[in-house]
C-alpha cells in the first residue's frame, strides 16, 4: 500500500511540474471600449535576469485581441517557476508612453495582464460656414490652398514669387457648413476659398471669395504656418450686383510668354472678375474651351482682372457709353509671374480695315463686311438680353432683321480665336 501511496504521489508531481498555463487579459481603451485586432507580445524578460537554467527555456510568443478585447497565450510546459515575463503592446498614435508594458513574474498559475490604452484626439480641422447676404450657402465648395514662398527664373534673373497649391476641399451642407482636416507639420501659409457651385440657384450672383473677404489671393487673410489646434474660418460671399445692360466686355484669354508650351493658345477656365469704378464686385465668369468670356452690363465704368494661383493681376480700367458701347478686344496673357490685361485692335478671321455692317441704319437685311472666315453674329438688345443668334462666312454673310422691332442693338462678332462688338440702329 504504501508503495502505491509513493507512486502515485510521484505521478502527481511530474503533472503539476508539466503543466502548461495561460497568460491572458484585455485591451481596452481609457473610455473602457475594447480594442479589437490589438496585437500584445508575451516573452522572456532577458532585462531582469532570465536564465534558461533556473527559470526554464526563452520564449516568444504573440496574440490578437478578439471582439471582446481579450487574448490568450498559453506558456510552454518548461516554463519554470521565477520565470520573468514581459507583456507589451503599442498604444494609440501621439500616446505616451508609445509602448505599454506589464511585468509579471511566473509562479506556477495562469497570468492576467490588462492593458488601458488611450484614445487619440480627433484630428484638428478648419471649419466654418460660407453664407451669401447672412443666408447660409448650400451648394459651395470650399479650397484649401497651401502658399509657399518661390523663384523662378525669367530669362537671366531670379525673380522671388508665391507658389499656391491646392491641398484639400469639402462641400457645404444644407447650412452652408464645411469641415476639412488640419495639415500636421505645415511650413506653409493656407488660404481658405469659397465659391458657388454652378447648381446654386446664386452662382451668377456671388463671387468666388477668399477669406476674409477678398476677390483675389494675393488680398486673402492667410492661416500663419505651424500650428495644431482647430480653427473657423467663416467666408461671406461677396455678391456682386449687375443687371445686364447694353453694354458688352468680350475677350480671350491666351498662354502668354515665358511660357513652356506655345505662346497664343487659348487657355479656358481661367477666372475672370469684373468690379466697378470703386472696386464693387459686379460680376464674374470663367474662360470658355476657346479661351474667351464676355459680360452684358449697363454702361459705366469698370475694371477688369483675374485671379490666377501665384500671379498678380492688375485690373484695367475703362468706360462704356453710347459714343463706346463696348470693350470686346480685351486680352488677358497668363506669365511666369502675371495675369494681365490690354486693349488691343483686330480679331482673327475680321479684315480690321472694313470690317462692320453695312447698311446701318437697316430695316430688313445687313451684311457683314470685311470677314474672311467663318463667325457666329449674336444680336442683344438694349437690356443685355440675346434675341437672335446667326453663322456667318465670307460667303455667305447676310443676317436678316426684318423681324427686330424698331431700336438700338449691339452685334457681337465672334470667330474661332476672338470677338467684336458693332451698335446696330434697327429702323
Amino acid at each position: 500500500m504504501r508503495k502505491n501511496l509513493l507512486l502515485i504521489l510521484a505521478m502527481l508531481c511530474t503533472i503539476v511540474a508539466n503543466a502548461q498555463f495561460t497568460f491572458s487579459g484585455t485591451v481596452l481603451t481609457t473610455t473602457g471600449a475594447p480594442v479589437v485586432g490589438q496585437t500584445v507580445w508575451v516573452m522572456s524578460d532577458s532585462s531582469r535576469g532570465w536564465s534558461g537554467t533556473t527559470h526554464g527555456a526563452f520564449f516568444s510568443t504573440s496574440a490578437v485581441t478578439n471582439s471582446t478585447g481579450a487574448y490568450t497565450v498559453t506558456m510552454p510546459s518548461t516554463t519554470l517557476s521565477g520565470h520573468p515575463i514581459w507583456a507589451s503592446t503599442v498604444n494609440c498614435t501621439g500616446g505616451s508612453p508609445a509602448t505599454l508594458s506589464n511585468l509579471h513574474t511566473y509562479a506556477g498559475v495562469n497570468i492576467t495582464s490588462n492593458f488601458t490604452k488611450c484614445v487619440p484626439p480627433p484630428p484638428a480641422t478648419i471649419s466654418g460656414q460660407i453664407t451669401h447676404n447672412s443666408t447660409g450657402a448650400a451648394n459651395a465648395k470650399v479650397y484649401l490652398i497651401a502658399k509657399s514662398p518661390d523663384s523662378i527664373w525669367v530669362g537671366t534673373t531670379v525673380v522671388f514669387t508665391w507658389k499656391l497649391t491646392a491641398l484639400d476641399s469639402a462641400l457645404t451642407n444644407s447650412s452652408g457648413n464645411y469641415s476639412m482636416t488640419y495639415p500636421t507639420s505645415r511650413p506653409d501659409s493656407l488660404l481658405v476659398k469659397a465659391a458657388l457651385l454652378p447648381a446654386s440657384s446664386n452662382y451668377s450672383s456671388y463671387l468666388p471669395t477668399y477669406h476674409t473677404s477678398s476677390l483675389i489671393w494675393s488680398g486673402a487673410t492667410t492661416i500663419a504656418p505651424g500650428g495644431t489646434g482647430s480653427i473657423t474660418r467663416n467666408i461671406a460671399l461677396i455678391g456682386g450686383t449687375n443687371p445686364g445692360g447694353p453694354g458688352f466686355i468680350g475677350g480671350s484669354v491666351v498662354l502668354g510668354a515665358n511660357k513652356s508650351t506655345a505662346a497664343g493658345d487659348p487657355l479656358p477656365g481661367r477666372l475672370i472678375i469684373l468690379t466697378n469704378a470703386s472696386n464693387q464686385a459686379v460680376a464674374y465668369t470663367y474662360s470658355n474651351a476657346s479661351g474667351q468670356f464676355s459680360f452684358n452690363v449697363p454702361y459705366g465704368s469698370y475694371k477688369i482682372f483675374g485671379d490666377v494661383m501665384g500671379k498678380t493681376s492688375a485690373p484695367l480700367s475703362f468706360t462704356l457709353s453710347t459714343a463706346m458701347p463696348s470693350a470686346s478686344a480685351i486680352k488677358f496673357e497668363e506669365k511666369a509671374l502675371t495675369f494681365d490685361a490690354k486693349m488691343t485692335t483686330g480679331i482673327a478671321g475680321v479684315a480690321t480695315q472694313t470690317a462692320g455692317i453695312f447698311p446701318n441704319p437697316a430695316k430688313n437685311n445687313i451684311s457683314i463686311t470685311g470677314l474672311t472666315g467663318n463667325a457666329t453674329v449674336t444680336v442683344y438688345d438694349v437690356m443685355g438680353k440675346v434675341v437672335a443668334t446667326h453663322a456667318v462666312s465670307a460667303s455667305n454673310n447676310e443676317v436678316n432683321i426684318a423681324n427686330l422691332p424698331t431700336g438700338n442693338y449691339v452685334l457681337k462678332l465672334a470667330t474661332a480665336s476672338d470677338v467684336t462688338t458693332v451698335k446696330l440702329v434697327k429702323e
